[in-house]
């Protein structure tokens, strides 16, 4: 009986083995490029291991993304660390050896799904987020390998990356096989939001309903004075923007669930837009720099508006804090509306606004990439974009939040978008985009204007502006999609009217 009894426990004991280990497999998700990538088990939990066949000699950036079901259950988002010490990981790059890197993870118990590693802006890989509720995190690390010449000063970096990972050019100038028909921007005093009913709603300032064009009614009472540039940075005189635009401060951004607030100078073509009243100010819109002279936003932003009684501000974070240093205000010196615009709609809902241009960019002013890439819809289907801006935070009485927030959201497909409800029946079109979570996270009040942006090989890229969504009882509608006007359907308009 004694025997029986021993060799059952046994048997029981290697099946609950079996079990667990068949357990701690499933619970590993499917990497999309497990060449580069493994996750690696030891006492503590799960890591990650990267290694790159090649890095190049000089700054090279690492960057990984991952998605994790449910909301963060911690403060901490993880780290990329060089493994298993930087010194020896400088030494193999300078050898022309892999380097290797360790990736902790914010809850180690729980191996999140990898959705992008890339070399220096290169995507080597990419995946889909989990199906929400789910948050992410976006970890980045830059090392730095430089060899000293007789000068005791830094090479150029030059990149050794696979022949197989080809960035895309990023080019500010007119490409004519690519550029449709344009139309003008609306503007900003038309209410883009729709309500929950089939109506589009143009309520006025007063009774917002709108998550995107809606001013905030919150006022700025001290003097504003513009600030000088820092004189870090060196005059411009010959501005080369393809090499200066869309480039993200060097800051690690973590799991995120309905937005996370963005470090100053993370996003430097932020521009925080407001409308001069007799004696203060009040925050009008988002905005985003694509020039040292001009500032694109959405045209319903503007409704009732002229130039005199716009001005906007560069280099902002804290929108409570007017003694932030490097800040910039520009007054409007001619503000366009795309001559397409409908109001309440958002085709063409583009305004372009003309400034006194910028002596300087600073590490908190600097210009966003403008859209190079083939502008069929389809191409970007499915794929990742992002909002940055002041919106609406949930807290009563208040259209705006003091911090930015970002957010990421998939794009969808005009039909998507259409059976998801019959109130975007009279707005989607051939010039809109469509893109959400559908799970509470989003633009809302005070996102409007500014930009849906892409990562292109490193770079962000502006796609498209906040225009309409839907709201009721001035509450954003955030379960449903939210739509942009395509600004890369409207180039050679904004081209036409683009000063450098």
């Amino acid at each position: 009986m004694l025997n029986i009894s021993l060799h059952t426990l046994i048997f029981v004991s290697v099946i609950l083995i079996l079990l667990c280990s068949l357990a701690a497999q499933l619970s590993i998700p499917s990497i999309a490029c497990p060449q580069y990538f493994q996750y690696v088990s030891d006492d503590f939990g799960y890591h990650g291991k990267i290694t790159l066949p090649q890095v190049p000699v000089g700054t090279a950036e690492v960057r990984a993304h991952f998605s994790q079901r449910g909301l963060p259950t911690s403060d901490y988002y993880g780290q990329i660390i060089p493994y298993p010490d930087e010194r020896t990981v400088v030494q193999n790059v300078l050898n022309h050896q892999p380097a290797t890197f360790r990736v902790d993870f914010a809850n180690p118990g729980i191996a999140p799904k990898l959705t992008l590693l890339s070399l220096d802006g290169i995507e080597i890989c990419t995946d889909t987020n989990y199906p929400p509720p789910h948050s992410w995190a976006k970890l980045s690390y830059k090392l730095f390998t430089y060899t000293t010449g007789s000068n005791n000063s830094p090479p150029p970096n030059v990149p050794n990356v696979p022949i197989s990972l080809i960035p895309v050019k990023l080019d500010t100038k007119p490409n004519p096989s690519v550029t449709p028909p344009f139309q003008t921007i609306p503007s900003i005093n038309s209410n883009p939001f729709l309500t929950s009913v089939l109506t589009v709603n143009s309520a006025s300032a007063e009774a917002p309903t709108n998550k995107f064009k809606i001013p905030s009614r919150k006022t700025a009472t001290a003097a504003v004075k513009p600030a000088q540039p820092s004189s870090a940075v060196a005059a411009i005189t010959t501005i080369d923007l393809q090499n200066i635009c869309g480039k993200e401060g060097n800051v690690i951004r973590g799991f995120v669930y309905g937005g996370v607030e963005v470090a100053r100078g993370q996003f430097p073509w932020l521009t925080a837009i407001y409308k001069k009243d007799t004696d203060a100010l009040s925050f009008k819109c988002g905005g985003s720099l694509i020039s040292r002279r001009t500032v694109i936003s959405a045209a319903h932003c503007f409704k009732r508006l002229n130039a005199e009684q716009i001005v906007s501000f560069f280099g902002r974070h804290d929108l409570e804090n007017y003694s932030e240093d490097g800040i910039i205000s520009r007054d409007i010196q001619n503000l366009l509306i795309h001559p397409d615009y409908v109001s309440d709609t958002p085709n063409a809902d583009l305004a372009l606004l003309q400034i006194e241009a910028l002596e300087k960019f600073t590490q908190h002013i600097q210009p966003i990439c403008l859209w190079s890439e083939s502008t069929e819809i389809s191409l970007i289907l499915g794929q990742t974009a992002t909002v940055v801006g002041w919106g609406y935070e949930g807290k009563s009485n208040q259209d705006i939040a003091p911090l930015p927030k970002m957010v990421d959201m998939t794009v969808a497909s005009n039909d998507d978008c259409l059976r998801s409800s019959a109130a975007f029946q009279q707005i989607v079109t051939d010039n809109t985009i469509c893109a959400g979570n559908r799970d509470g996270t989003g633009p809302c009040m005070g996102d409007s204007g500014g930009g849906l942006m892409m990562l292109r090989n490193g770079r962000w890229v502006l796609r498209g502006v906040v225009s309409v969504g839907q709201s009721s009882r001035r509450r954003c509608n955030l379960y449903e999609y939210v739509v942009y006007c395509d600004t890369a359907k409207y180039m050679t308009w904004l081209r036409q009217n683009f000063l450098d």
